[in-house]
């Protein structure tokens, strides 16, 4: 099969099931630039690794965002929207890098999936989305699972989870500040705006604690800041094919994957529990995606019926 026609045929997808695709896609990125922090932490401070990774974002991004503004007259719209996202985006980094290396990768994912929770209350309370109770329901059932990983009141909480906590709350934050954004703002000038944002706010902290890295440092620093940048445009385009409360709950693709990055290249052992809870989260995503593509299917043909009922009327001249 041709990349053409590949293409074509995810166009033609329900939406709701593009928005899973694109989500899976960014938590895999996002999973995967997390693990790189390691093998750079030893040597550099995470508020400096975060530098470095908007850094090679905005080196990726920044023709697209050159073309935009040509085109627009030099004019950036939304510019409170941009400022609240990477103001957001900047609380979350900069915590979510301190917190990783501090904890095992699968149990610092699941704090971060307290994240859909937040954004999905928020969507329904700011963008006045349709939540449906059966997609609650699912959230539920999903944060249920990262409790079970988790287990609190069985196992000590640590500073390093608190920080990744304020993470989450802030990352769920700009979701919806995204979604906002993704209705009339291409793609591509997003992600670059957004890095191009931090990179300022970023050094200020980085300076504090700058070493200079090595060549083997700036080489796991590109590859996590491709990563991201990947992940940012499929988030993006997640947030673009259908409702933030939809696509969220795919983001618990992340702990699966977590689980087999900590496994398999960190030797980090993983416990029942941490399985039982990422099945849950499997569980509930799964159950989503297919009810989400029913409902898609059944829109679909509904609008299909009027149509007809309308084109089959006589006809005039």
């Amino acid at each position: 099969m041709s990349q053409g026609s590949i293409g074509r045929a995810f166009r033609e997808l329900a939406p709701p099931l593009q928005g899973a695709i694109w989500m899976v896609l960014a938590a895999a990125c996002f999973t995967a630039m997390l693990s790189t922090i390691r093998f750079v932490a030893q040597d550099l401070h995470p508020f400096e690794i975060a530098f470095f990774r908007f850094l090679v974002t905005a080196l990726w991004m920044a023709p697209a965002l050159i073309r935009f503004l040509r085109s627009s007259g030099l004019a950036v719209p939304h510019k409170r929207l941009y400022g609240l996202r990477a103001l957001f985006g900047c609380v979350s980094t900069l915590a979510w890098f301190y917190g990783v290396p501090h904890m095992p990768l699968s149990d610092a994912i699941a704090i971060n999936f307290t994240a859909p929770l937040w954004a999905t209350v928020f969507a329904a309370l700011i963008l006045h989305e349709i939540v449906r109770l059966r997609r609650w329901s699912a959230v539920i059932l999903g944060f249920v699972g990262v409790l079970i990983v988790l287990r609190p009141g069985f196992v000590e909480v640590s500073d390093a989870a608190l920080i990744l906590l304020l993470a989450s709350a802030a990352w769920g934050s700009q979701h919806i500040v995204l979604k906002m954004l993704s209705r009339t703002e291409p793609v591509n000038v997003i992600v670059a705006m957004h890095a191009i944002l931090l990179l300022p706010l970023t050094l200020t902290a980085a300076l504090f604690f700058w070493v200079t890295p090595t060549l083997d440092n700036l080489l796991w620093l590109a590859g996590m800041g491709t990563l991201g940048t990947l992940g940012h445009i499929f988030l993006t385009r997640a947030f673009a094919a259908t409702d933030a409360s939809i696509v969220l709950p795919f983001d618990f693709a992340k702990m699966p994957i977590a689980v087999l990055i900590g496994w398999f290249v960190f030797g980090e052992p993983t416990d029942v529990w941490t399985w039982v809870g990422a099945a849950v989260i499997v569980a509930s995503t799964g159950y989503i995606a297919r009810r989400e593509v029913q409902i898609a299917r059944l829109a679909a043909a509904e609008v299909g019926r009027t149509k007809g009922s309308v084109t089959t009327g006589p006809a005039t001249s």
